[in-house]
């Protein structure tokens, strides 16, 4: 689908829930966002300030190493670093350190030079966990965290022949890795839905949005099994995920729900169902298309949902979940802002979120809020009447 199909799929999913809606008031989506003030969030580079980004980036980070006592010369950091690796193993990631974040591990010069002044042995590395598409499963400390991937065939889907007789041994390794880490998300993914499961019954959703989570939950099985079999065809080599340490869900308040829900679901499952599309649309192994675009389908049907899940939120909350919706939409808008403003030469990935951002996520997020529902908080009434931009 487009994203204009997206952002209408996703409007008439929170207009079922909050009847006030007008679908037909839909933000432009060549205008630039605005702060909740009205003003514009950013402006060109022509001087004035634009706001401060405070959008959280990929978990990343620093650490060190002893050298070692040779390294495979194809293996090693550039000299005068011989006896560092190009990269290495993060401390806590032992085999049996539990759930594994996906480190990207590169060498940093820089950092060992320093730190040489202090430990004439050390080798400094930098990492970074990539933000998965879709639902993550968040630790205790809210980074998306993953089930260690290990030698097992059970978790395969049968896919099809793919064409892989033109691909080098770089480039299907390459492929491997990239569908190894998606199919941990995937898995990941499992873990989220049941946990949203729990929530939405702590906080008394009604049956339909439980019953639809419960089938999402489904898709996501499907989905890690597709891409773990992907994994296993580029690779050469079967793999699936090791043990979860997914721990029994608590309570949360009705407002947390709404906003991690919209953060990890309305954005993340729009993101990755336009990736999924696009990558669909590009690819020219037709088997691989094809479930590239039905998973582009399910996650479409997932972020129609979190947005059903969000609007009943807001409807039952009133003003507390306003409220945080609101903060996260500044996010949202300040994430924006420097996606199009302060990256130099953004990938494809950052681009395409980008636009959905500003085409799907702010005008469906602005809509809602200024449905103009009227919420009971205690004894008062409260009146959201903020309205959309006109055409």
């Amino acid at each position: 689908m487009s994203l204009s199909t997206a952002r209408l799929r996703y409007l008439t999913a929170i207009s079922a829930v909050l009847p006030s809606l007008v679908l037909a008031a839909c933000k432009d989506p060549a205008q630039p966002p605005t702060t909740a003030d009205g003003s514009t969030a950013a402006t060109s580079s022509g001087g004035h300030a634009r706001p401060e980004f405070h959008m959280p980036s990929c978990p990343n980070g620093a650490f060190c190493v002893p050298e070692r006592t040779s390294v495979d010369a194809g293996a090693a950091a550039p000299a005068p670093y011989a006896r560092c690796g190009a990269t290495a193993a993060h401390t806590d990631d032992a085999p049996d350190a539990g759930n594994a974040p996906f480190r990207s591990v590169s060498f940093s010069a820089e950092s060992t030079a320093k730190e040489r002044k202090k430990d004439p042995a050390a080798c400094c590395y930098t990492w970074v966990t990539p933000c998965p598409g879709g639902r993550a499963f968040r630790d205790a400390t809210g980074t998306p965290s993953v089930a260690r991937t290990i030698e097992r065939a059970d978790w395969s889907a049968a896919i099809g022949a793919l064409a892989t007789a033109h691909l080098g041994d770089e480039a299907r390794a390459a492929l491997a890795d990239h569908w190894t880490r998606e199919a941990a998300f995937e898995h990941a993914s499992i873990a989220s839905f049941a946990q949203l499961t729990l929530d939405l019954l702590s906080v008394g959703a009604p049956p339909d949005l439980l019953e639809a989570t419960q089938r999402a939950t489904l898709d996501e099985i499907e989905h890690a099994r597709i891409t773990f079999a992907l994994a296993t065809a580029y690779g050469a080599r079967a793999v699936g995920p090791a043990a979860l340490a997914a721990l029994p869900g608590t309570s949360r308040t009705l407002a947390a729900l709404a906003r991690s829900t919209f953060i990890d679901a309305c954005v993340g499952e729009s993101v990755a169902s336009a990736a999924l599309a696009e990558a669909s649309r590009t690819s020219t192994d037709p088997v691989l298309g094809g479930l590239l675009a039905t998973m582009s389908s399910d996650e479409e049907r997932h972020a129609e949902l979190a947005w059903r899940i969000v609007a009943w939120a807001l409807r039952t909350g009133g003003a507390e979940v306003s409220l945080a919706l609101t903060e996260a939409k500044d996010e949202i808008v300040n994430e924006l802002a420097s996606l199009t403003h302060d990256v130099a030469a953004p990938s494809a990935e950052t681009e395409l979120r980008a636009m959905v951002l500003r085409e799907v996520v702010l005008p469906c997020t602005v809509a809602m809020l200024g449905a103009g529902v009227h919420f009971t908080a205690g004894r008062q009434t409260v009146s959201l009447e903020a309205s959309l931009p006109s055409h």
